[in-house]
Order: C-alpha cells, then structure tokens, then sequence
C-alpha cells in the first residue's frame, strides 16, 4: 500500500487474525433503501476507505469509497482543513424541464418520468439570478433545448453579467443554425453527453446509435469555436477502450477545454444499476490510467488537487470533495505537458501542507502562505505556461468560464453525482453546486437536492399506489451499490 508524509493511514491486524477498523470522521449519510438520514463514519480498514452506516430498519451498510485510502482519506483530511463551510454559492444547476428527447437508461435525472410537473418558470430563474452577481448558470436537467424560450433566457442571464453554459445530449445541436442562435443569445460554453465514438456504447447508455450524430454536433462546435466540455460516462466493461481516443481527440481539437469521465451513481433510471458498474472518482482514475498506460498517475492527481482545494480555499470558492481534476497543456511536439512537469512538487506539496496549519481566519498569514506558494511554483516549466495557469486561477476569482481560458488548456475531471449510498452531510455542505428546480425548490447544495428528490419521488409514488390500494413496497427501486 502507498504511503503519504501527513495524510498516512495504516491498518494492522490483531495476533488472532480481527482486523482493526480506524475511523477518520463521523458524519450523517443516509440508507439507501429507505431514504432516511442515518449516522455514518468513514472509516479504513486494509487500505481500503468505507462509508459506513447503520439504519435501524434495514440494516448495515458499508459502501466503498475507495480501494485505496492514503489518496481517499489524505484528500478529506486536507479538504476539511483548507476548505470553508460558510463559502456562498456561485454556481447552480437549472432543472428547466422534466421532459427529454432521449430514454437513457442510466439518466440520472429521471427524465420523462414526471412530466406532469411544469416547467420552471422563466421568471422564477431571473427573479432569482436578478438578486446575484456573476453567477455560473448551468442550464441542464432535463434537456433544456427542448425549450422553446432558451435563447430568450440565455439573453436575460447575460444581460444580468452571468456565466451561462449549456449541459445537453446534443440532439438539436446537429443543426448549425440552432448552435449560431444560442451563441449570439449569449451561450458562453456547451456540456455535452458524450460517451464516445461507437454506436454500441450509445445503444447501452442512451438507447440508440447516436455516433454519427454527435460527430457532426462536434463538428458545430469546433466551426463556431465554442468552448467545450466532453462528459463522457464510463460503464464497466462497455466503452473503457474509448478512453484513449478520447485524449487523442482533445489533443487536436483545441475548442475542447474539458474532459469528464463520470461514474455512474444509484439515481434516476440508474437507481437499479449494479454495484460493479457504481464508480466514485477514484475508480475513475484508475480506469482512465490503466486505458492510457498511466499517462495520469494517481499521486500527481493527488498533489494537484491539494493545490486546486488550496486555490478554491483562498478565493472563497465552495468545491465538492468529491469532483477531482487536473491539467494538461497542449503541445505541438509533446502532445502535452503535464502539470506534474511544471514545479518541483516535492517541495509544492510540503507547501501545501503548511496551509492546513494556518487557522481559516488568519487572513494574512494565509495570503503571506500564497505569496510563498507562488515562489516554491516558479521553474523554468512553470514560465514557459504560467499565462495558462493564471488564466485559469484567475477562473477561479470571477468565475469558472471555459470560454475565457486559453485553448492550449485542456482540465481533466474525474466525477460522480452524490446519491443516497454515498451522501455525506458534511462533504454535502461544501458541494460546488447550487440547484433550482420545480418540484423541490431552491437548495444552495445540489448533493442534498439529489437526495431529497429520491425521498420526494419515493413519497409521492407510495402515497400515490396507497390511495389505489396497492402495495406500495417496489414504487422506486432502491439499488444495489
């Protein structure tokens, strides 16, 4: 098992052979079988981080976290120690609309299936982002190019000084005039479902052979230059060989500024999905770097996002522990250069550390930290892409605006959506998301927002079956992660 300085976690085991299980943190999750909030710790036990809870109803519940905990556990010790619980939010996830042009199997969204809910009222957004300034809003949930007022709305939110960026399975954006109408609206940057280059992959994940068709939606978005992030959903065992073409197609198409790869989570259409397809960031990694001969290795991307939880801490910015990312830049001889090649990260790291030493209301000395973080980051690498990387702390500050950053900067993320498996009160209180919707309201967390929707629905649905006098214990399944 790896090993880190501060952060090292050991497990050993008795001379009769019971093993010991340290815990790291108690916290309040939820069960997922029942929807009701329960206490829970995370714990290690052989290397290996768990969630682990008990519900007086149905049982116990230990959930994987991580198969290794030096990187799961290393990570939360350093976010809770950097980070700030009282950060606003600056970033909010639109459901417009209940309705979709797709029937993905794994829509985390539950799209279609309560379309008796109305759409979210135009006025209810912009009263709302009226109040804020210079917000990132993430127009998403369920299609909202199915709504005929988006470039009215894109217009209102611009003209209100918002970051507006559009999260869609792509389908309307195959025709060019449709793309043209939502950039001169104000679109700033497009998010887009796409889970590779093989119709196989969108049979099983999106229900139909769509590859020609986000072919062309690229081709769209790389003739409009419109900022782009690729979300691309890793389903075991069905389109992991993907990956590398993948980088290889963000390497050369430069209006690509991301690339997700997404786990899988127990929501939605996907609340039934099995546990070896349920995938944390950390499986993610993992999966990315086996795909890619380990172009990306997990202690780089553990350093790096010290310094990204660093960065987010100083300017005032809520992130969730749970969204890990990292940075590549392009280049015409390299292919690309890797953040692990910028600084001597021996001695950033031993830096990093440092902050979690110095109490969130020393304002000067955590400043006075930063000027000598800026020092220990200066290398003859570092100069020759520093623009980059102010641009994108710069990002950070007023916003995080993909359209605004150079096209030489391609970020990776390794992500999940929070579900009631894996909730954690705690993380959930820092969770960089806002959401508003119809039917549960406005939530400065989209974590909880998540599962609260999953208790909502389950109500309703038993509620409903109860008045018919049916039995009302299969309404939602509940999953098997």
């Amino acid at each position: 098992m790896e090993t880190i300085q501060s952060n090292q976690i050991t497990s050993t085991s008795t001379n009769d052979g019971e093993e010991k299980i340290y815990i790291v943190r108690k916290t309040r999750s939820m069960c997922p079988q029942c929807l009701q909030y329960v206490d829970a710790e995370l714990v290690e036990k052989n290397g290996k981080a768990y969630l682990r809870k008990h519900c007086s109803q149905c049982g116990d519940f230990n959930v994987r976290m991580s198969h290794h905990a030096w990187y799961h556990i290393g990570l939360d010790r350093y976010f809770f120690s950097v980070m700030d619980g009282t950060f606003p939010q600056r970033d909010y996830i639109i459901r417009l609309s209940e309705k979709c042009n797709l029937d993905c199997p794994i829509c985390l969204a539950s799209a279609n299936d309560f379309t008796e809910l109305p759409d979210l009222k135009k006025e209810t957004l912009l009263d709302f982002t009226d109040q804020h300034r210079k917000l990132k809003i993430d127009l998403m949930s369920a299609e909202p190019t199915l709504r005929k007022d988006l470039p009215e709305m894109m217009r209102e939110l611009k003209r209100q000084g918002h970051i507006v960026a559009l999260h869609t399975n792509g389908l309307k954006l195959a025709k060019k005039e449709y793309v043209k109408e939502l950039l001169e609206a104000g679109m700033d940057e497009v998010h887009l479902q796409f889970d590779g280059f093989e119709d196989k992959t969108y049979e099983v994940l999106r229900g139909r052979p769509l590859a020609s068709l986000k072919m062309k939606v690229l081709q769209n978005l790389e003739d409009l230059n419109i900022a782009t992030d690729l979300v691309m959903v890793i389903k075991p065992g069905l389109n992991e060989h993907e990956i590398p073409a993948m980088f290889e197609y963000a390497r050369k198409h430069s209006f690509v500024r991301e690339l997700f790869f997404l786990g899988l989570r127990s929501l939605g259409h996907a609340r039934d999905v099995e546990h070896d397809n349920c995938l944390m960031p950390d499986d993610v990694i993992d999966i990315v770097a086996e795909r890619t001969d380990n172009m990306v290795d997990r202690r780089s991307v553990f350093r790096f996002q010290k310094l990204y939880f660093a960065l987010l801490s100083l300017m005032g910015v809520r992130k969730c522990l749970y969204v890990q990312h990292y940075l590549l830049i392009r280049d015409s001889e390299k292919g690309f250069i890797h953040a692990k090649d910028l600084f001597d990260w021996n001695k950033v790291e031993e830096h990093l550390d440092r902050l979690m030493d110095i109490p969130r209301s020393n304002v000067l000395g955590r400043w006075w930290w930063f000027i000598g973080l800026c020092f220990k980051m200066l290398s003859w690498n570092s100069l020759r892409v520093a623009w980059n990387v102010i641009k994108m702390k710069l990002r950070l500050w007023t916003g995080f605006d993909l359209s605004k950053l150079s096209n030489e900067t391609l970020i990776l993320g390794y992500i999940t959506a929070c579900d009631p498996f894996i909730y954690d009160e705690m993380v959930a209180e820092f969770c960089g998301k806002g959401e508003i919707a119809t039917d549960i309201g406005i939530h400065e967390s989209g974590s909880l927002a998540n599962v609260t929707r999953e208790r909502f629905w389950k109500d309703r649905l038993e509620n409903l079956k109860k008045s018919k006098g049916q039995e009302s214990e299969e309404t939602v399944p509940a999953g098997r992660c």
